[in-house]
């Protein structure tokens, strides 16, 4: 039996198909939402494109977010193939020049935005995807379900499908503070105490502001020096413009955590709120001033514990990174896999990296393999899906 007809479009205005998005779903979680597409557009300055899928009466069926980078110069760390196959300090078998232009499959976050109801939609976006990343690099991050990352992969040739990181998530089971500890080993229950003794006897206070009125140039300032610290490129000015889009687009969905030393911010946590959740977004302090008072997790995870429980919160998803650390404070890790279509150029240099990064990866965060590992993918033959 052949499959109804689908149609695919590719738009670069989240207008263009948002009154249609809301149709097909109603209530998305805050990284899925038009007003989270919204910012993602103004972030990307105009590189984003949106590969949607209707049917034949033209309701639409599926959706896929891609951020478009013609050449280096125009890379992001959070968008961008050689972070994440190849992050620092290993480095790309072949030029970095070489890996542009590309097609990233993310919004802001890293998280990747494909919705696809069946395998005859996937199949759909997959090809108009393919057809608009060219001669570039395709690749898609932050996919949750292994499966459809792996039947993704199964539609593009020359592509591969590996972990690339995790997601640290704590559920609340408490009601307080010594709740929270007592669910956790001795020795964590140990550091942590000290961990808070020394925060609040070094002077510090933290202030809690909901909305965007605490971002400013003395946490733009922070957020430099953090990003300088591990290697990366920032500026004042770029931090600043990113305020300017979260004012515009999400500013009733934030909450910023100040740790203050005689009222001057030395340490900071941008959060995000999605109804019960909290998103911690990005963590920056200064490094000379805040040596020895364990600043990072205090306004990181402790602070934004003590405020959730006062505020409905019921879970917190602390981000892709120093997953171990999290790991002994409470978490739990939940796999992140990415996808990459190499283009003909770079399919034998680069093929299989994927599978290298995913061994690293599983070793840094201690997971182990899933049930029916796929293998690399390097110049296969396209395959069919299978059906659900």
């Amino acid at each position: 039996m052949s499959r109804p007809a689908i149609i695919t479009t590719v738009h670069r205005d989240v207008d263009e198909f948002a009154a249609d998005y809301l149709r097909m779903v109603p209530n998305p979680p805050l990284h899925e939402s038009v007003r989270w597409l919204r910012y993602c557009d103004r972030r990307s300055r105009g590189g984003m494109r949106y590969v949607a899928a209707r049917d034949t009466g033209g309701a639409l069926i599926g959706l896929a977010a891609l951020r478009a980078t013609a050449d280096r110069s125009g890379a992001s760390p959070n968008y961008d193939v050689a972070d994440l196959v190849w992050p620092w300090p290993l480095e790309p078998p072949v030029p970095r020049n070489l890996l542009y232009p590309q097609l990233f499959g993310a919004v802001s976050g890293a998280r990747c935005l494909l919705t696809a109801r069946d395998n005859g939609v996937l199949e759909s976006i997959a090809d108009a995807a393919d057809a608009l990343a060219g001669d570039g690099v395709l690749s898609f991050a932050g996919l949750a379900d292994l499966g459809l990352a792996r039947r993704l992969a199964g539609l593009l040739r020359n592509s591969e499908v590996g972990l690339v990181g995790a997601e640290t998530v704590l559920d609340v089971t408490w009601t307080d503070f010594d709740g929270y500890l007592a669910t956790l080993g001795r020795n964590a229950r140990t550091s942590i105490r000290r961990e808070r003794r020394q925060y609040l006897a070094g002077g510090l206070r933290t202030r809690v502001v909901e909305g965007t009125a605490a971002l400013d140039e003395c946490t733009a300032r922070l957020q430099v020096q953090l990003a300088a610290k591990y290697r990366t490129t920032a500026s004042t000015e770029a931090v600043l413009a990113d305020y300017a889009d979260i004012a515009a687009t999400m500013a009733d969905r934030m909450v910023v955590f100040l740790a203050e030393r005689a009222g001057a911010p030395v340490g900071m946590c941008v959060c995000l709120r999605d109804n019960g959740t909290l998103h911690i977004r990005n963590v920056a302090f200064d490094y000379a001033a805040t040596r020895a008072d364990f600043v990072y997790f205090n306004v990181m995870c402790y602070e934004p514990l003590l405020w959730g429980l006062c505020n409905g919160i019921s879970r917190f998803c602390f981000g892709n990174g120093a997953a171990e650390a999290k790991r002994r404070r409470g978490c739990r890790l939940d796999p992140l896999y990415g996808v990459v279509r190499w283009p003909g150029s770079l399919a034998a240099a680069c093929g299989g990296s994927l599978a290298h990064r995913t061994r690293l990866a599983r070793a840094e965060l201690g997971l182990a393999e899933p049930e029916a590992a796929s293998a690399s993918a390097s110049d296969r033959a396209r395959t069919p899906v299978p059906a659900t």
